[in-house]
């Protein structure tokens, strides 16, 4: 049971590491390393509407621009999302210092160019070497 004392330690601990982009934290008697990731969330956005033809040259585009960039180590996890009403298309995780640096890389997506998604940028703090089963 954490008491008022470990939650207080807690978010001083996770409120100084807003300065930078690692930190540990113990709970309990598990250590954790935590780090700052960028979660982007992509919608649908409002460019033109594509024939068959231009929109899988586009999508061979894209994912091959996010491949590069995982294989750069810059793209930690990817992927889209099942139909849905909210506009929701695929998310992805940069390993990445900067805000700004991760919206470059976004600017670069062919479908970003040309507006057939839009993005949202998030700081993200995960435990480093977290794994999906």
């Amino acid at each position: 049971m954490r008491t008022p004392i470990t939650l207080a330690l807690l978010l001083f601990t996770w409120c100084a590491a807003q300065a930078q982009r690692s930190f540990e934290v113990t709970i309990a008697d598990s250590t954790y390393h935590m780090k700052q990731y960028w979660f982007v969330l992509y919608t649908a956005g409002d460019g033109p509407a594509l024939d068959s033809l231009t929109a899988a040259t586009l999508q061979a585009e894209h994912l091959a621009h996010q491949d590069a960039q995982g294989k750069r180590g810059l793209i930690v996890m990817a992927g889209p999302y099942g139909k849905n009403d909210a506009g929701w298309r695929g998310m992805l995780l940069y390993d990445c210092d900067t805000r700004e640096e991760v919206e470059g890389y976004l600017q670069q997506d062919p479908f970003v160019k040309i507006g057939r998604l839009k993005y949202a940028i998030h700081p993200w703090w995960g435990a480093v070497g977290t794994r999906l089963p």
